[in-house]
């Protein structure tokens, strides 16, 4: 369950960023979501294979902060132009 918590959070921000195509946006966000956990989860089995599954968990608490950080850089959907 709080795998699928953030989902709604990022359709409605896609939403903001195209308002006049709700179901692309939500198609692309999810997409892109689930398409870039895919890619790093290989990157994380070689962290764990290399220096154990708590080298991971370590790594995963750093990906909020890379998280607001890439949020601090974002545009606000009205002041876009």
């Amino acid at each position: 369950m709080c795998v699928n918590i953030p989902f709604a959070v990022l359709v409605k921000l896609g939403q903001d960023y195209l308002p006049s195509r709700p179901g692309t946006a939500a198609g692309v966000t999810l997409g892109l979501a689930v398409s870039a956990g895919g890619l790093f989860v290989p990157l994380l089995g070689m962290i764990a294979d290399h220096s154990g599954p708590q080298a991971v968990l370590t790594v995963m608490c750093f990906v909020p902060l890379a998280a607001v950080g890439l949020t601090l850089v974002l545009p606000r959907p009205d002041e876009r132009g």
